[in-house]
This record gives C-alpha cells, structure tokens and sequence, in this order.
C-alpha cells in the first residue's frame, strides 16, 4: 500500500493546463492499435447508452502522481495520457488554430524531441526513433477508426472532455517515486479497488487534526487484521468458492458497497466499481468516516462470528459451496431476531436447494410424509442427473454427519474440498467404462500390479491368479508397443475375478456414489474397488484430507453385512443409500441438530 496518498476524481477537462514529467526510469510509449481502439470503442460505447444526466461518466484507471515544482512526475499512467493526448490533438487539428484548445503536455526525461514530436506527428520523422513510431500508428488509428463516425465526434469529444474521468491518485512529496513506479509496473502489481478505498477511508482530511494520527494509525491496523484473517484459507474458502491471493478484503468492501444506495452511473462491469461507489457516497452524505468505517467492520465481525460458530460455519460454507452469496446471506441475518431463528432459516434454505420439488420445510406436519419424500427423491437421484445436486446431496452427508455428533470440534474442511477439487464419482466403477486412452489403460494397469503386488489376495481365486494377472500386466506394460487389444482382455479378466457383475442401475444409485478427490478421480476412475479402497485408506493414514463418509464408504461403515471387503456389491449400495437418507432426513427433522 502506497501510505498517506490523496484521491480525487478528475475529468480530463481538469488536466488540459497541467503540465506532466516522465522521468527517466520509465520505458517509452508502447500502446498497440488494438489497446487504442478498446480505450476508443470503450468510451463511444458509453456515449451511445448514456442517459445524458450530470452524474454519469467513464472512468479510467488510476493516475499516479508526485509534485516535481510546477510539474506533475507522472509515476504510472504515462500510457493512457499520452493516447489520451493524441486523442484530444486529434480533435484539434480539424478545427482552425484560433479554436484549438489548449493541452495538457508531457516532457520527458530522456527522450528528447518525444515532446515536440506529440504536436506534429510527422509521418517522415516516425521511423527516427520507436517512440516517434509508436505515436505515429497510434495517432493513425486513431483516424481511421473517427473515418465513420464524423457524425458523432461531437459528442464523442465532449464525453473525452467532461465525462472521462481518472482516479488521480497523489502520493506524497517524500515517497520515493522510483520504487512506487517498480511496484506498480515491473512486478505487475496494479492498484485495486482496496488500496483506493484504503486511501479513500485514510485520508488526512477525514480526521479532526488533534486525533488525526492516533485514529489513521488504529484504522489502518484494523484494516490489516481483518486482511490477515482473510488470509486464512479455512476462513476465505468458508464464505468463498474461488480463490484470490491478495487484497481479499475486496470481498468485504464489495459485500458494503452492495448495501449502500444505487449510484446508477457506476456500472457493476467497472472494475473500480467497489471505489467510486464508496467515493459517491462518502462525499455525498458527508459521513464521519469512523462511522462509514465502523459498518465495514461489522460486515467482518459477523462473518467471523459465523465462522466461529461450529453451526453457522457448515450451514453457511454449504450454502455458499452450492452458489449462495454471502450478500443474500447476510440479508437473511439482518431479518432475523436470534441466531436460533437464523440457523433455522438456514435450514430450510438448504432443504429447498436441494429439494426444489418439494413443499417448504415449514408445510410439512406430517413427519412421516416429510420422511417419505425425502427418501423418494434421494432414491430419484442417479449419476446421470445434475452433477451439482449430486455432490450438494453428498456433501450436505458429510456435514450432518458430522453435526450429529456434538462431542466433538471436527469441520468439514471446505478450503482442501475446494482446492483439491473433489468431486462426485462411483464406488464400485460401471464396467462398460473400460478406460479408452492407452494413456488411462496404463495407469489402470499399473494400479492392478501395485495394488496385487503387495495386499494378500482373500477372494477364492487363489494367489496364483494375481500372479499371473500381475505378471501378464507388466508384460502389457513394459512391451515395446502397448496393445490395447492385450489389455481388453487383461480388463475383462480383473473384473471377472475381483468385480462380480452388477447391473447398470444400481452402479449408477446414489449408493454407489462418493466424494473423490481429481487426483485420484483422473488415476483411479475405472479401478476395481479394492485398489480405490486402498488409495483412501492411504490418504488417511497420511492425515491428507477424506471426507468423513468418503473413507467410511470404503471402510464398509455403513454395509450391514460385512462378507468381503475386496468386493462393493448392490447390498452394500443399498446400505450406503439408506445411511444417507437416513442421516439427512435426521439433519431436516432434528432441531437439535445444529
């Protein structure tokens, strides 16, 4: 953060009697054709949808500046002045010079004759040096794209004047301007919306000069506990379903920003919409900032306080997991007198997420009824079906589970099922899905001679067949041409001995669907269930995250009649079908639950 900065916003109107230096750690003028006609369409494009009212206008990125004498040193920006500046010579070259308006300039440091060279735009002189070049074909852009919009240049010259707008952003005499400009440039590190609103909430003319200090020096370190806590995965990805590595207190000012008035000017599209809608309403209802700053905060402090709720934590984070916003959250809240009601409400969102063609929770007083729906729409449910309410359903079983048991402080640990994209997959594999890839079918391959190289094989068939198969495997594996024909019949014969048949409906049940990470989702996709089994079993004894049920399903946790754990049957889908229904019909009936 660039610290005691000031911010104003300012037309382009406000710049033409200003006078810029662009000192000599700063590479020359490189915008290509296309960023000219963005920069361009972008600003007709505005034109043409305006509603012609005072407040609206386009905003470009920040200006950085420093005082240098009667100059300004431009420390980031020098690109979008200076196409701004051919623009504006645009327009005054097809008026006579007694009508021209006067412009802004732009010396430079080490570029002799860059200056002069802006004004004419020799064509016979571009190819002197690059800068001169770049000029040149930016300028020409700019006249072949005005070719068929003469009609409008007008308007479009009085939109670049009065309704283009910078966020000028002044840093302090004493900063050092070299390293503000590496910052921002050479580590690819622009300015975001935090940063400006930071400076915004900061700045010195906020403060009664007598606390000035003590209160800019409290809000900032407030503001950097609330940015550290943010940091933390468990907490970002609890109310987060993408990932964002710095300046994640946008999430929060973004959260206050959607709750302050409807400044209908600030399109949601700008990507400084968060800034200019706080420097709207800041300067227009004349807040104390400590109050303005205080509503930010609370923001914060509820999301930590259902963060630290065991509860609100796995009711929130699978809300959200399954695309509700923190902001509608947060409305639900502010209607609620208690946080018992809350968590209610909160309940009967989900039952509705995930039931959307039933009643209301509410509706129901028959508790057997309720019971009954719920089991025939679990028993609906099918791989085939949205793969999104498939894992909602298998998650929302993992978090019951896990609530059903108020003894102990375990979460369901939303930021590693988030990061290591978990996903939904079948416990026993469907075996009309033989891997197609030679790709695949090696890895499938491989998994079979790791997995019967070192477990004892307990089915009837004997050692001998995992010797062979094992020995028939690397054959396959280690040939100088891999056949896929040799490795069908490998495929069909691992299934034969160690997957007894099942038919196609049950493969597909919820019974016989879990959470299983992309890793080992991609490796294991058609594997026999044993070797998945193993593979779990190992990830556990590593302490890497399983979900609860996931590691319960290939322990046979919930299989009621244990006769082969080599083997996932349809009696085991169907236990595991009825522990579901079973654990969430508990979740949707038990007041107790949460």
């Amino acid at each position: 953060m660039i610290p005691n900065n000031e911010l104003v916003l300012k037309p382009i109107n406000d710049l033409l009697e200003q006078s810029f230096f662009i000192p000599s750690y700063q590479r020359g003028y490189r915008w290509t054709n296309r960023q000219v006609t963005e920069l361009l369409d972008d600003v007709y494009e505005f034109c043409s949808r305006r509603k012609n009212t005072d407040d609206e206008f386009y905003c470009l990125q920040p200006i950085v500046v420093k005082a240098k004498g009667e100059q300004w040193e431009l420390v980031d920006g020098q690109q979008r002045l200076t196409t701004i500046l051919l623009i504006l010579g645009y327009f005054n070259l097809r008026l006579s010079e007694d009508f021209r308006r006067q412009l802004y300039s732009i010396e430079y440091e080490t570029r002799p004759g860059s200056e002069e060279y802006l004004l004419s735009l020799n064509e016979e002189q571009k190819d002197q040096n690059i800068d001169f070049f770049h000029m040149f074909e930016s300028y020409n852009q700019i006249k072949i794209w005005f070719k068929d919009k003469m009609n409008r240049i007008n308007d479009i010259e009085s939109a670049f004047l009065n309704d283009v707008k910078v966020i000028w952003y002044q840093v302090n005499e004493d900063i050092n301007a070299t390293a503000v400009f590496t910052r921002l440039n050479i580590g690819k590190i622009s300015l975001t919306n935090a940063e400006l609103v930071k400076a915004l909430f900061l700045k010195s003319g906020n403060f009664d000069s007598s606390v000035r200090f003590h209160t800019q020096l409290k809000m900032a370190q407030e503001w950097d506990e609330i940015e550290r806590m943010l940091q933390n995965d468990e907490f970002w990805f609890f109310a987060n379903n993408q990932n964002k590595e710095a300046n994640r207190i946008e999430f929060i000012l973004d959260l206050v920003a959607n709750q302050l008035p409807n400044y209908e000017d600030i399109s949601r599209r700008d990507p400084f919409h968060i800034f200019l809608t706080f420097h709207h309403h800041l300067a227009l209802n004349k807040i104390p900032i400590e109050d303005e700053w205080y509503s930010v905060k609370q923001y914060f402090m509820t999301l930590r306080e259902w963060f630290e709720d065991r509860g609100l934590f796995h009711l929130v984070g699978l809300l959200v997991l399954s695309g509700e916003s923190v902001g509608a959250l947060m409305e639900l809240y502010n209607k609620c007198s208690t946080k018992q009601e809350f968590r209610r409400n909160l309940i009967k969102l989900e039952f509705s997420k995930l039931f959307p063609t039933l009643n209301k929770l509410d509706e129901y007083n028959d508790l057997a009824l309720l019971q009954v729906d719920i089991k025939e729409c679990l028993d609906d449910l099918s791989y085939d079906s949205s793969n999104s309410q498939i894992k909602h359903t298998l998650v929302l079983f993992n978090i019951a589970s896990l609530l059903a048991n108020p003894s102990t402080n375990a979460r369901f640990q939303f930021s590693k099922f988030k990061l290591e994209l978990w996903d939904i997959e079948h416990i026993r594999s469907v075996t009309s899905q033989m891997p197609e890839s030679k790709e695949r079918q090696k890895i499938w391959l491989e998994g079979v001679v790791d997995y019967l190289s070192v477990v004892k094989v307990e089915d009837n068939s004997g050692d001998n067949d995992a010797e062979q198969i094992i020995s028939g495997s690397k054959n396959i594996l280690e040939a100088n041409t891999f056949d896929s024909d040799a490795f069908e019949k490998m495929y069909n014969r691992v299934l034969e001995l160690y997957d007894p048949e099942g038919d196609e409906e049950t493969d597909n049940s919820l019974g016989n669907l879990t959470l299983l990470d992309r890793s080992t989702n991609r490796s294991y996709q058609n594997a026999i269930f044993p070797i998945k089994r193993r593979r779990i079993i190992r990830l556990d004894k590593l302490a890497t995250f399983v979900p609860l049920c996931t590691k319960n399903v290939f322990l046979k946790y919930y299989s009621n009649q244990v006769n082969n754990m080599l083997f996932w049957e349809p009696c085991d889908s169907e236990d595991h079908f009825e522990a579901i229904a079973e654990m969430l019909i508990t979740f949707f009936t038990n007041k107790e639950v949460v």
